[in-house]
């Protein structure tokens, strides 16, 4: 019985370490990502909508996007958005609203946000999930 017990314990702390470190690799905090919503509502919701559905401009959300960037590194979203984005101004964007609406982006998509900002570096260490 007490071999059960520390059985249980072991798996118990495996599974919250290994979800702890999950959360501790996303690149961008929930803070950022609250940013990125309001961002997100003044530079692109004209052409994306605020749902993120897509209207002028793709949807940022379901099974098409996921798709398209499944697996690739966050750095190829990020670096599209600032070389492309606004559609009437491409480029205009700074790193200070880029990667809140990077965030904010990823946030819809399913990825949990952890404990460190967005930054060109950390978009480059970081996948978008498949």
């Amino acid at each position: 019985m007490r071999v059960r017990t520390i059985c249980a314990g072991l798996t118990l702390s495996v599974v919250l370490g290994t979800s702890a470190a999950l959360a501790d690799a996303s690149p961008f905090s929930k803070e950022q990502a609250e940013d990125g919503h309001t961002k997100f509502n003044n530079h692109c919701a004209q052409c994306h909508r605020p749902n993120m559905q897509g209207a002028q401009g793709p949807a940022l959300v379901g099974d098409g996007f996921k798709e398209k960037w499944a697996g690739k590194p966050v750095a190829e979203l990020r670096n599209y958005i600032q070389q492309n984005m606004p559609q009437n101004a491409p480029g205009s964007l700074p790193d200070d609203q880029i990667d809140p609406i990077t965030a904010w982006i990823l946030s819809k998509n399913g990825v949990q946000p952890g404990d460190k900002p967005l930054s060109k570096d950390a978009a480059s260490a970081a996948q978008f999930p498949k």
